[in-house]
């Protein structure tokens, strides 16, 4: 009864009863779901990563303490021992933990008593300690990179590395690069009268840091050499020496050697002409890292000795990265007028000829380590007739020609007796007088340069002349021109 009345008083609606949601609410729904969902996924994600991130570098850091604790015993088990903690690629060490590969790059260095540092040590306080950097790295677990993170520690040596009343010698040696060069002979000798003793131990090669030491040294001065087969210094010197080393009681003495394997640079003299070359010439490597060098292809003393221009020798020289430019002759750029000879650089001839041509610079070559190099070394060809059995000589001019840049210093080249009467010789660039006789060298007799038509240029230059009361005439000189030659 009641429920009829129920009824009767609020009638339902049967369509309501079975009414569900909208297909526009079950979208907001999903949305909603999804915007959450990727909120705790990302979150779930990032603690997973952050998870990982920690975990490597937890690793890390006790791969690094484990490395250091190594060198740490490795420093304790002798006297010596500190000499063994050196720098370490990652490429040459790493280890492998939960399937992730851990790369451990080591830095070391010497930390001195006047609070200087570097890889050997590089001033004159002793030997203290080395500070060791370690640096761990291994893949980002969130891809595409790598995460790395650093340790760095103090290694002491066991006791002094040095006696109080005795000194050390550092000695580095760098390559042509910067890098250090790693199994490079070292040797010391005493220098006499100096005080100095012969050491007791012999030094070891240079490390991996390029590094060698002498410990406990007697005070006084000292030659040290370092060499290595095919080595060779900025100076051109092989092995390279460096004397004197003067060592103070209680104080380093650094040595440092920038030396390399040779590059072979084969010279080429007055390519295609087949002249004679100056038996005493001497060749000018110009580099922009070593300034300039002069070298001796051959013997210089030689009254007999016949080079010509299809000779082509070949010298070991220091690989500088800049590479080298070659003149014939003893060129210098020296500010000192009395030291300069400008003329065997053709680019100094640079107030232009009649034609309006300069000297160009010869090319530079490029020279590597342990590799061969080629130049073609530019000269000024000249033929002399009536010289048969006779020795030339060519004494550059303290008169230089027009537009030749001159050779304050001199140059003075001596010529092998000629086997045929007309002679093709070669010289520097300049202005030269002209010599025959029968001694070698001799400048004496001028049977050559009293007849200009004994001399003619071959490459560009002059014959010159001379006016005197309206009277022209051979004036004893030559000039070899780089101006307009090209090779």
């Amino acid at each position: 009864m009641i429920q009829r009345l129920r009824d009767v008083l609020s009638p339902r609606d049967v369509r309501g009863i079975e009414a569900g949601f909208s297909i526009i609410e079950v979208m907001v729904a999903m949305m909603v779901f999804a915007i959450m969902s990727v909120g705790i996924a990302y979150g779930i994600a990032n603690t997973l990563q952050l998870t990982q991130t920690s975990r490597g570098r937890e690793t890390a850091v006790a791969l690094a303490s484990q490395d250091i604790d190594t060198l740490r015993q490795t420093a304790a088990a002798s006297t010596g021992g500190i000499f063994k903690v050196i720098s370490a690629a990652g490429t040459d060490n790493t280890k492998t933990v939960g399937g992730v590969q851990y790369r451990i790059d080591r830095a070391v260095s010497w930390v001195q008593s006047d609070g200087a540092t570097g890889a050997c040590g590089t001033s004159n306080g002793k030997l203290a300690y080395k500070s060791v950097v370690e640096t761990v790295s291994w893949p980002s677990p969130r891809g595409g990179g790598t995460s790395s993170t650093s340790v760095t520690s103090a290694i002491a040596p066991s006791d002094a590395v040095t006696d109080p009343g005795y000194g050390t010698l550092i000695v580095s040696v760098a390559t042509a690069s910067g890098a250090p060069y790693a199994g490079v002979a070292i040797t010391v000798t005493p220098v006499s009268g100096s005080g100095a003793a012969a050491l007791t131990t012999a030094v070891q090669p240079t490390d991996a840091q390029g590094c060698s030491y002498a410990v406990n040294v007697t005070p006084g001065d000292y030659t040290v050499t370092a060499s290595t087969p095919g080595g060779i210094d900025t100076a051109q010197a092989q092995p390279s020496s460096q004397t004197p080393i003067t060592v103070t009681a209680g104080a380093s003495s650094p040595v440092p050697f920038v030396y390399d394997r040779a590059s072979q640079l084969t010279l080429r003299y007055a390519e295609g002409f087949n002249a004679t070359l100056p038996t005493n010439m001497v060749t000018t490597l110009s580099s922009s890292s070593g300034g300039l060098d002069t070298v001796r292809p051959w013997d210089v003393t030689s009254s007999t000795l016949a080079i010509t221009s299809s000779s082509t020798p070949s010298l070991p020289v220091f690989p500088f990265t800049s590479g080298y430019t070659v003149y014939a002759g003893p060129y210098s750029n020296s500010s000192a007028s009395s030291s300069s000879c400008l003329s065997p650089n053709p680019a100094a001839w640079s107030t232009p000829n009649p034609s309006g041509a300069i000297g160009v610079a010869p090319q530079s070559i490029e020279t590597s380590p342990g590799a061969a190099a080629s130049a073609s070394v530019m000269m000024g060809v000249a033929a002399i007739k009536g010289v048969k059995g006779r020795y030339i000589t060519a004494v550059s001019s303290s008169s230089p020609a027009a537009g030749d840049p001159g050779c304050s210093a001199g140059m003075t080249m001596k010529f092998p007796v000629s086997a045929s009467d007309t002679a093709t010789i070669a010289l520097p660039f300049g202005t030269w007088t002209l010599y025959s006789g029968t001694a070698f060298g001799a400048t004496t007799k001028n049977e050559v340069a009293s007849n200009a038509s004994n001399v003619s240029t071959v490459t560009s230059g002059s014959v010159n002349q001379k006016s005197v009361l309206l009277v022209i005439s051979y004036d004893n000189t030559i000039t070899l021109d780089p101006r307009g030659q090209t090779s």
